[in-house]
């Protein structure tokens, strides 16, 4: 009965360092929540700046030959990426005078089709990237909500957010000027 019970508790603790574990990559790999409005948009920290990609997946390929274009890295397992996702469905876009497109990383390609489809996507440019294998080993990132800014090709900016509004208005695609901070 002794070992039974060491055996429960083995597996038990086991169990907690396993859900600790995956709570700390997950809090890695997704962006924290603003704590108020004012912080809905915040500059990407680690990331490639000045990467050129050789050669761009097929359905994100006009974003690379843009004059300014954007790149909306959004997850599957990210609830702020779901809420960006809702922005877009709702109409975000609208307006826009620029190049935007998806990248939705995911474990598994039937879960960003999901997405995609479930979020309204399908009209957008969107690339599924299972396991975030494009965006991870083009730019470094490894974070959503992120916004990459392309510039005739070259990533010139990098940010965090959870308004596309204010995403918009920062990179000057939202039919007006540039957002002078």
């Amino acid at each position: 009965m002794t070992i039974v019970l060491a055996c429960a508790l083995l597996l038990l603790t086991a169990a907690v360092v396993v859900l600790f574990a995956m709570m700390g990559e997950l809090a890695s790999r997704t962006a924290a929540a603003p704590a108020a409005a004012s912080t809905a948009l915040s500059p990407l920290e680690e990331y490639r700046l000045g990467a050129v990609v050789d050669e761009w997946p097929e359905p994100l390929a006009a974003l690379g030959a843009g004059s300014r274009s954007v790149v909306l890295v959004l997850s599957t397992i990210c609830a702020s990426c779901a809420k960006v996702a809702g922005q877009l469905s709702e109409g975000a876009l609208t307006g826009v005078t620029g190049s935007i497109g998806v990248a939705v990383s995911c474990a598994e390609q039937a879960d960003g089709d999901d997405f995609v489809l479930r979020h309204g996507l399908a009209d957008l440019p969107h690339l599924v990237d299972v396991r975030g294998a494009w965006v991870a080993g083009s730019f470094s990132v490894a974070q959503s909500p992120t916004a990459l800014v392309f510039d005739n090709g070259v990533l010139s900016e990098g940010y965090l957010f959870t308004s596309v509004d204010e995403l918009l208005r920062e990179v000057g695609l939202n039919g007006g000027a540039r957002a002078v901070v």
